[in-house]
């Protein structure tokens, strides 16, 4: 998941006043009182679409099912799929779970079920309007900035997210004022540094996103000041433009110091790969094992645990009637749930 300085100087109130036309330029439109009336109730009644639904009443008692929601992603989903069906049997206390290949499936509300998935962002953001009572959700998107369309006690996030990696920066840069952060001109970089700038309004910001383009990447560089003000830079990128970025980090008398840079890019890139000009760059990493020995793609064998982690879930669900406090995975040890997130033991370095 306070003040938060601005770069604009203080602007004076202005207030815009409209006279009221002279008394024979007035125009009287007649309405029905029934059509008042019914007006005002339809207001009353409307819903706020945008306002995050206040906590259900969850009974872990009365779960009795899984259902299993399947996106439409060919990467991931046969990841989760396989998991599944590979591992289902190591966990006695989960009943038999009901696969849905697509929310078009759904025909009424599902109630009384523990909910696993959906993967992706736009599956997970139409999720709510198929909930009926007593559902619990172990998201298996980890776009947390879906979080307000469900009730605080009704889902978790379930992979390694650049949600929590911003929160895990805390350590790094909490005693430091002058922030720069850049990030990609896209859906990703914009969540994320809302994100960033929601979670740390009481340092000192400054911001630009950034393109591919040589004369974009300079601008967005410029924009954020003088660097050798800034106690780090933060980068928001899921992709390798942050490489070409890096290039324009530079002061009058030298380059950014590489070490004073630290990189969210939800492990996208292999570590045990990077070139040896860039592996002075803060990344996220984990303390409890060594990415850079993983032969497979980090982003594959995270979503992979992260699937071992539902069932882990589950089956502490349908034993204990309850959602467990603290969980325990071989790869990760002893995990806890902090702010709907898996708390994952993410160091940057």
């Amino acid at each position: 998941m306070i003040i938060f300085i601005s770069f604009f100087g203080c602007v004076p109130t202005v207030i815009e006043t409209t006279k009221k036309p002279p008394k024979d330029e007035e125009i009287f439109v007649e309405e029905k009182k029934e059509d008042i009336i019914e007006a005002q109730e339809e207001k009353e009644v409307a819903p706020d679409l945008s306002a995050k639904p206040e906590n259900k009443i969850i009974d872990f008692k009365s779960i009795d099912k899984i259902v299993a929601i399947l996106s439409d992603d060919n990467l991931l989903t046969p990841i989760f799929y396989k998991s599944f069906i590979s591992e289902i049997e190591n966990y006695p206390n989960i009943p038999k779970i009901d696969f849905i290949y697509s929310l078009n499936e759904i025909n009424s509300n599902i109630e009384n079920s523990l909910i696993i998935g959906p993967i992706t962002t736009s599956d997970l953001m139409e999720l709510p309007q198929f909930l009926g009572n007593n559902t619990f959700i172990l998201a298996l998107s980890n776009d947390y900035s879906l979080m307000n369309k469900y009730a605080d006690n009704e889902i978790i996030f379930i992979p390694n997210s650049p949600y929590l990696h911003v929160n895990k920066l805390n350590q790094y840069i909490e005693d430091q004022r002058f922030i720069g952060v850049l990030y990609k001109q896209n859906d990703y970089g914009l969540k994320v540094f809302n994100y960033f700038k929601d979670y740390y309004p009481l340092h000192f910001i400054k911001s630009s996103s950034f393109g591919t383009s040589a004369i974009d990447l300079e601008l967005s560089v410029n924009l954020i000041g003088k660097l050798n003000e800034l106690d780090s830079v933060i980068i928001i990128d899921d992709s390798y433009s942050y490489k070409d970025l890096i290039g324009y980090l530079a002061t009058e008398e030298n380059t950014y110091p590489l070490d004073k840079i630290y990189l969210i890019d939800n492990f996208f890139e292999q570590r045990n790969v990077l070139e040896n000009y860039y592996k002075p760059v803060n990344r996220t990493n984990f303390s409890t094992f060594d990415m850079s020995t993983s032969k497979e793609p980090h982003r594959e064998f995270l979503f992979h645990k992260s699937s071992e982690l539902t069932l882990i879930i589950a089956d502490k669900i349908f034993s204990g009637k309850s959602l467990p406090e603290n969980i325990y995975h071989p790869t990760f040890g002893n995990l806890s749930i902090e702010l709907q997130m898996i708390d994952y033991p993410i160091i940057f370095e």
